[in-house]
């Protein structure tokens, strides 16, 4: 029988890619041995087993995205009490386009705002709900983000990255800020290079990057590494926050861009004409924001957004089920876990850490 993938929902599809991913990874084994009398039972008990450990997994992470939305809510209802104009963006604008809700496979939310409505934010940390925390470098003494995360207290999301900080690790959306940018090519590359180095300087000292040295030359890694011994973390912070101001006195304020997007140049760049006051869209029915002309702007980041990419590139934050948690968490919980040898993290291999002593 043939089956049109186009007729099928976007979840339904996840969920027979995870079940034959489980099948597939529960026979392999066996294939290459002898078959016994028994060997049918034991596949049928494995594909059972790897399916059922699938579903849970899937359950949690519905459970997560129910969490995010309740994050995404609180912030909607601050911006519209203070008329903020923010966007949902990335995976998630693509789940609201799509099919009116999550990526079936995505963990987290995101959204921009520009500049003058981010500053803003920052400035109303009181104005959330007891069950939420506006983690920002003003709000949290060793937090370092450029951008800002609200966090639902009581909660946790344990990622690797952060396991050796005291930060508040609880399940969160990122809330990135967009600076208008120069239309000239060189100085958009020069904005974003300087940016990208400055926060790598700013991530190893905090000893939270990953694949820092990944087809670097040795000089360039002598010479980094002795910058960032010399450079201290409050000329580091200076630094960032003047290549931002510095982006926007070199604009002609038409275009916009989020230096701090996972996406990078030239794809964070676009006309501010597309997010402008933004346009109301549904999401896990619930009304949000969107950039005005969003179709557009997902066009220009991610090419043909509704189609479904293949299925090893459905990738999310890769959390462990056991370290997520929705309840009971307390601050005690968020302190490190272990220290960092390293200030930073070769090219394919694994944190290097030195457990506390018991």
């Amino acid at each position: 029988m043939n089956i049109n993938e186009n007729s099928i929902s976007e979840k339904d599809i996840f969920l027979a890619s995870t079940a034959a991913e489980a099948a597939f990874e529960a026979v392999t084994p066996y294939l290459e041995n002898e078959y016994s009398a028994d060997v049918k039972q034991i596949i049928e008990a494995k594909i059972t087993k790897a399916i059922e450990e699938k579903e849970k997994s899937n359950k949690k992470l519905r459970q997560l995205q129910k969490t995010e939305l309740e994050i995404l809510t609180e912030l909607d209802r601050v911006c519209r009490k203070h008329k903020l104009r923010y966007y949902i963006v990335g995976g998630t604008l693509i789940g609201a386009a799509r099919t009116g809700g999550f990526i079936p496979w995505d963990d987290d939310i995101d959204v921009s705002m520009p500049r003058e409505d981010f500053d803003k934010l920052l400035t109303l940390k009181d104005e959330f709900s007891d069950e939420f925390f506006l983690q920002t470098h003003k709000t949290e003494k060793d937090c370092y983000f450029f951008y800002a995360k609200l966090r639902k207290n009581g909660t946790y999301f344990g990622e690797d990255k952060f396991e050796h900080t005291g930060i508040h690790k609880g399940i969160f959306m990122d809330i990135f800020p967009l600076d208008y940018i120069s239309d000239k090519g060189i100085i958009q590359k020069l904005c974003f290079k300087s940016f990208s180095l400055i926060n790598a300087f700013i991530c190893s000292k905090k000893k939270t990057s990953e694949f820092l040295y990944k087809n670097m030359s040795l000089p360039f890694i002598v010479t980094f590494r002795i910058i960032q011994c010399i450079l201290p973390l409050p000329l580091l912070y200076g630094l960032r926050s003047l290549i931002a101001k510095l982006t926007k006195a070199l604009s002609n304020k038409r275009l916009v861009a989020s230096l701090a997007g996972f996406h990078g140049y030239p794809k964070e760049i676009a006309p501010f004409e597309l997010w402008a006051e933004g346009t109301d869209i549904d999401f896990e029915g619930k009304t949000v924001r969107a950039p005005k002309e969003y179709k557009k702007l997902l066009n220009h980041m991610f090419g043909d957004y509704m189609q479904l990419p293949p299925v090893e590139e459905r990738v999310n934050h890769t959390v462990a089920d056991e370290n997520i948690i929705f309840e009971g968490v307390t601050a005690e919980d968020y302190k490190p876990k272990f220290k960092r040898k390293r200030s930073h993290r070769y090219y394919g291999v694994d944190y290097d850490i030195i457990p506390f002593e018991k």
